[in-house]
This record gives C-alpha cells, sequence and structure tokens, in this order.
C-alpha cells in the first residue's frame, strides 16, 4: 500500500469522498486529487500537513505508515493476530490450509526453480 492508498484509506473511513474531504481540509480539490495520483512525496510541507491535520494523523505517522516500502501498515488487531499465530506453531499449518496460504519457504523454491 502507498502512502497515496492509505490517505484515501483514511479519508474513506472517516467518511468523506476525496471532493468533500479537500473541501473540509481547506485544500483544492484539483490539487488533492493530484497529489493522490502522482505522489505525496513533492507535495507543498503545508498541504501535506492539511491532510494530516483533518484525517488526525501526524506527517511522522504518514511518513512511517509502513507504506513506502510497499509492505502494508497493520491494524492493532493484525498484529494481535500476526503474534498468536507465531506463538501457535503447532496449529500454523492447519490455518494455512484454512486461509490456502502456501507455505513461503516453499514458494520462495518455486520462484527460484
Amino acid at each position: 500500500m502507498t502512502r497515496e492508498e492509505y490517505i484515501k484509506t483514511l479519508i474513506v473511513d472517516k467518511g468523506y469522498s476525496v471532493k468533500s474531504f479537500s473541501k473540509a481540509v481547506g485544500l483544492p480539490y484539483s490539487t488533492l486529487r493530484s497529489m493522490l495520483s502522482s505522489g505525496v512525496g513533492g507535495a507543498a510541507v503545508d498541504n501535506v500537513i492539511k491532510i494530516c491535520k483533518g484525517l488526525g494523523i501526524t506527517v511522522d505517522t504518514l511518513n512511517k505508515c509502513g507504506c513506502v516500502d510497499g509492505s502494508v501498515a497493520l491494524s492493532g488487531k493484525e498484529r494481535t493476530l500476526i503474534n498468536s499465530y507465531r506463538s501457535h506453531p503447532e496449529l500454523q499449518i492447519a490455518v494455512d490450509k484454512l486461509l490456502g496460504i502456501e507455505d513461503y519457504e516453499e514458494s520462495q523454491n518455486k520462484k527460484r526453480a
């Protein structure tokens, strides 16, 4: 998930459309739309701050959301689930089968072959 996708998700989660959110934070719709399609990395700092304030997050949170490298920011529930999965290795095969998840090492070996 990119930072732009993360922002879009938060906008929707707060009950806004991109257009209504832009109005709520005092940012021209065309500017917000451009930022979300072209990237927030080159956007004016003031505009990024407006977006973050409107979403109730800090700029640091956006920067560290885990999105920059293509990874996904996890919710508290997802972290708990992962920790529980790791602490119960005896159940991992059953959970993997239930979810249709191939063993990671096995999939890596297939890619190398």
